[in-house]
């Protein structure tokens, strides 16, 4: 059996202390009210800034089917009352490890299994005596342990706990820290717990009853162990999705974990949907423009555990050695015989940026330039001209031979034949962009009719359900919604605006939502962006995201190489569906530079 290494940071070295906190949940909004709370983003340590850019690409290819890692247990563990709550990962001198916490009806514990040729249960330690019988979801960060222990009877009070675990296989020692949460019903549990790094500050997010709150704690990492933490700021997640007009992303986590990316904050919530299905959801945390946090979500996977496990019992995500994300789940308790289910990333293919070539056909090699710089969505503007349709941006510049037929169509069947099945073989669909510039009814008409003949290479729809080909045709310009959305059989979809993104038009139908980029801001790429127009465009991404649109912006800033860069920066660090550019090769080497 091998053993599976997972980053993990270096013992801080300073000197153990023990010191508790308190929170009331009664005092809480004249605390806030009271105390100027200092807000900031990000966070955790060496191994967590070497995770890859990729991860929200990397956060739709997780296998379907998990590694089953077996481990064997010998010590005597009160299973009644409770159930294995969460787990994470361990490296440290003396090996690796998975650590599980657990709750039963006599106490609240965490197990060590080491592994090694025979994975095997080395410790078992017990954290406190009822009513603190519920050790929650929690997370492993350097060699510290936090966890949240709750009296799950009557739900009004909890402690959270640090607990160093340099030593795991040696007899636990007193928490490092410890934050008394007491108060009303519910909103004084701790039923799970992140913890990581940013900026000279030590992190915690704690969880109440369902997750339905996160109460953020922050400490000076110059004083951890020992020092205090501090309530610095409460969020409502359903509250938060609502004001913004969102569906609810928010379930009722087991687990939540916090980690930085590029210093910035994302936090993954690991539980069950009433559907009983196994979820972890990505989002980002970010400061809004009112001096809070809100929460952006980046993606979200479904799991299909084996033998016994479930994230609605206990499950954890983890980095490993190369900087992959790793999701673990666990059965309800630790038997003689028991099963981790590990989860990894499918291995990255060479896809194509997210990247736009405006005005294609105006390029030396229209398709072929765009292709070769790795673009995924290529522009054709289009006007019908008898039984064909022909490219040109104005109708007095239309030439003999460049039809849509001759310069996109033909050529993608031809590329995608070579490649069985795909433009590069690797099974990603592209956009082809077409701008109707004249009459949109009859010209899509005709359009719809040229389609068909190339039905076995395109994305098609039948009664509003979606069969992904190697090209998806999206409609733009002058396009009739009305028969489009009253069509049984399309092979193109329709290009929204950005009133359209609270339509709730289904994505089969509305793919993408494009617009002006000088109707919604002003900066034009000189200096820095406004903050309150980063926040916006931050906002509308995650809206179309949220939504299933892809979202892309014509007119962007474009005069010096200057202006473009920045204006691509803020697009990709938003996470925009699709970045324009006219400048194909310089778009590429944007991307190619690890933007």
């Amino acid at each position: 059996m091998k053993s599976f290494k997972y980053t993990t940071m270096r013992n801080c070295g300073r000197k153990k202390q023990y010191k508790t906190f308190s929170f009331n949940a009664v005092r809480l909004n004249a605390l806030l009210a009271a105390t100027a709370l200092f807000i900031f983003i990000g966070l955790n340590c060496a191994a967590q800034n070497s995770q890859p850019k990729q991860l929200t690409e990397q956060w739709a290819h997780f296998q379907s089917s998990p590694e089953m890692i077996h481990f064997y247990n010998t010590f005597d563990i009160h299973n009644s009352g409770g159930h294995l709550q969460g787990i994470q990962a361990l490296q440290s001198r003396s090996g690796s490890y998975f650590i599980l916490t657990g709750s039963s009806g006599l106490y609240s514990y965490y197990a060590v299994v080491k592994q090694g040729n025979r994975n095997e249960v080395v410790a078992v330690n017990r954290l406190m005596d009822r009513p603190f019988k519920h050790a929650g979801g929690f997370q492993v960060f350097q060699n510290y342990m936090a966890v949240g222990i709750e009296d799950n009877d009557a739900k009004n009070q909890s402690k959270v706990c640090i607990y160093d675990l340099s030593e795991p296989e040696k007899p636990l020692a007193p928490p490092v820290a410890v934050i008394e949460r007491k108060g009303a019903e519910f909103r004084s549990t701790a039923g799970c717990v992140g913890m990581t790094e940013y900026d000279d500050k030590i992190l915690l997010a704690v969880g109440d009853w369902d997750t339905q709150n996160i109460d953020f704690y922050a400490c000076n990492a110059a004083d951890f162990p020992g020092g205090e933490f501090r309530l610095i700021y409460s969020l409502n997640p359903h509250a938060a999705f609502k004001k913004k007009g969102l569906k609810q992303h928010w379930l009722a986590w087991q687990n939540i974990n916090l980690f930085t990316l590029n210093n910035e904050l994302f936090l993954v919530g690991l539980g069950q949907n009433q559907a009983g299905e196994n979820i972890a959801t990505l989002f980002r945390v970010y400061e809004n423009e009112f001096g809070g946090f809100d929460l952006e979500k980046q993606g979200s996977h479904t799991f299909t555990c084996t033998s016994g496990c479930s994230f609605k019992a206990g499950a954890g995500m983890v980095f490993d050695s190369d900087g992959n994300p790793v999701v673990l789940a666990c059965g309800y308790n630790i038997e003689e015989n028991s099963v981790i289910n590990r989860f990894e990333t499918e291995p990255a293919k060479n896809g194509r940026w997210p990247a736009h070539a405006h005005n294609d056909y105006e390029h030396d090699r229209p398709l072929f330039d765009a292709l070769e710089n790795r673009f995924k969505s290529m522009e054709a503007d289009v006007f019908s001209v008898g039984d064909s349709l022909f490219v040109a941006h104005y109708f007095d510049k239309i030439h003999p031979g460049r039809t849509l037929r001759k310069l996109y169509l033909d050529p993608l069947k031809k590329e995608i034949e070579k490649n069985k099945g795909s433009v590069d073989g690797n099974g990603e669909e592209i956009i082809l962009l077409v701008d109707i510039k004249d009459d949109g009814l009859k010209t899509y008409r005709l359009l719809h009719k040229i389609l068909e003949e190339y039905k076995p290479v395109l994305t098609t729809f039948e009664n509003g359900k979606k069969k992904t080909g190697a090209v998806i045709v999206v409609v733009s310009g002058n396009r009739p919604f009305e028969f489009m959305q009253s069509q049984t059989t399309r092979y193109a979809g329709y290009d929204g605006r950005m009133e359209n993104l609270d339509s709730g038009i289904s994505p089969t139908l509305m793919p993408v939502v494009s617009d002006n980029w000088v109707k919604f801001f002003t900066w034009d790429g000189t200096g820095q962006m406004p903050e309150n127009e980063k926040t916006k465009l931050h906002q509308l991404a995650a809206k179309a995201r949220n939504n299933g649109y892809v979202l892309r912006f014509w007119g962007t800033p474009n005069a010096t190489p200057e202006q473009r860069t920045a204006v691509w920066t803020e697009l990709q660090e938003a996470g925009v569906g699709l970045i324009g550019a006219d400048y194909l090769s310089e778009l590429n080497e944007f991307f190619s530079e690890g933007n």
